[in-house]
């Protein structure tokens, strides 16, 4: 009868040992030895990437609204939620799936720079279409007098087709993403105030919007040229059209996910007054400002699950708990912190109290803990296992029980109520479709996320 082997000797690093990387997966360190790591840098780094970039729709909103008076800045509401809105249909869940198969291939350059340069053009082709479309319908429906806010809205639309930040966030360059977005911010805000107060027209604020985003697109492809980050390509259409069919359950759920929020506050500008589409969009801008602190966790957390992945479940699982904690926490603190400064906010941009823009804050942040978890059990969780089918369907689910709430509430209150449910089912259902890919992975010995 033969002793099966002992456990393997201890191998004894030499040289200096690098600190744990909470979000690698390493054992936690204690405390004392906790020093700064790699990955805490790049969080710090995004952090303030985001607070720029959700700074300037905050100012945007501002100066809008207390320039422009309640109606026009609901005109303006209307163009940028649409342009929110439309803009997952462009995207297409490239970004997210693109994140996905650049992430693991980081020394492939080659191979990276061929699903970069197909899925700029993809998306490039998309924002054709729908811009094609849509300012169809809404010269129909708007007027034709309303022709210079579709073309900045259109330009806009182009500025996000192109944009390159997810490469950089798949290769974690979250330094240059700081630089960018914090110079191109703080240049927009500086036109938006001197052109807005200048004109007080809606044409001068949608200009500006539409500044910013061409602005960012050029100066990160010339970043990436700068850091060598391009390499020769050429545009497949086979390997477009095999991106489509990769990323199409994706855009699916990131359009019925979109419907929820943006896409609600565009419909509204079709049915309802301007008073009652500038308050929800306002509303809307303060979470959207609150989900910025949670961004940073978020797309690095992605990064790192999208790697994860292709270990095996339970590595991801074992990851994805950690990120839970850290997400929970702060999207609880900054939900207290949007509810408190609601009365304010609206003081603020509308010069008075409104009592509709504070309700609908409290609800829209209310909902801010549902909506973070919910991300990261499905967009990020189920994309990175490969499960984009089924967070497609969880977030048509999630779009009809919206539809519904918003169809048998009455009260002036009904968008945030819709939010609220809608985001209850898309968490509940998410986590029972993690739960059954846990259940069926090969190692029992983690839970779901």
């Amino acid at each position: 009868m033969t002793r099966s082997p002992g456990p393997p000797a201890a191998v004894v690093p030499v040289g200096p040992v690098e600190p744990a990387d909470p979000l690698d997966g390493a054992p936690p360190r204690r405390w004392p030895a906790l020093r700064w790591s790699p990955t805490l840098g790049k969080l710090v780094e995004l952090a303030f990437t985001h607070t720029a970039t959700f700074a300037f729709p905050l100012v945007f909103a501002v100066v809008c609204g207390r320039t422009l008076g309640l109606h026009d800045y609901g005109v303006v509401a209307f163009y940028t939620a649409l342009a929110a809105f439309l803009g997952m249909l462009v995207e297409f869940g490239f970004n997210w799936y693109g994140v996905r198969e650049v992430a693991p291939h980081l020394a492939q350059p080659q191979r990276c720079h061929r699903v970069l340069v197909n899925i700029t053009a993809a998306k490039l082709t998309i924002w054709a279409g729908v811009v094609v479309v849509t300012s169809g319908a809404l010269l129909v429906l708007r007027g034709a007098h309303e022709w210079p806010l579709m073309l900045a809205w259109s330009t806009y639309m182009l500025g996000f087709a192109a944009d390159p930040a997810w490469f950089l966030q798949a290769h974690e360059r979250t330094r240059v993403l700081l630089m960018v977005a914090t110079v191109v911010r703080l240049s927009g805000m500086l036109v938006l105030i001197a052109a807005v107060t200048t004109f007080a027209s809606t044409a001068s604020a949608l200009w500006s919007y539409a500044l910013v985003s061409v602005s960012a697109s050029i100066l990160l492809w010339a970043k990436l040229f700068q850091l060598n980050l391009v390499h020769r390509a050429r545009v497949e259409p086979r390997y477009v059209a095999e991106l489509f069919r990769g990323a199409w359950a994706i855009v699916v759920g990131n359009l019925n996910s979109s419907f929820l929020t943006n896409g609600g506050v565009a419909l509204l500008g079709l049915l309802a007054d301007p008073a009652t589409v500038a308050s929800a969009n306002l509303a809307l801008r303060v979470r959207m400002a609150a989900e910025g602190a949670l961004l940073p966790l978020n797309q690095l957390g992605y990064v790192r699950l999208s790697a994860r992945a292709q270990e095996s479940v339970a590595a991801t699982f074992r990851l994805g708990r950690k990120v839970l904690v850290a997400n929970l926490a702060l999207a609880v603190l900054l939900s207290i912190i949007c509810m408190l400064a609601a009365p304010m906010v609206s003081q603020v941009v509308f010069k008075e109290e409104v009592p509709l823009a504070v309700s609908l804050i409290l609800l829209l942040a209310l909902s801010l803990p549902l909506h973070s978890v919910g991300v990261l059990f499905g967009v990020q969780s189920l994309v990175a296992l490969g499960r984009e089918g089924r967070y497609a369907l969880i977030q048509i689910g999630a779009s009809l029980v919206f539809c519904v709430v918003l169809l048998l509430n009455a009260t002036p209150q009904t968008y945030g109520w819709a939010v609220l449910a809608a985001e209850a089912t898309a968490l509940l259902a998410s986590a029972l479709a993690l739960m059954r890919i846990g259940a069926s992975a090969p190692s029992r010995k983690t839970g779901p996320v």
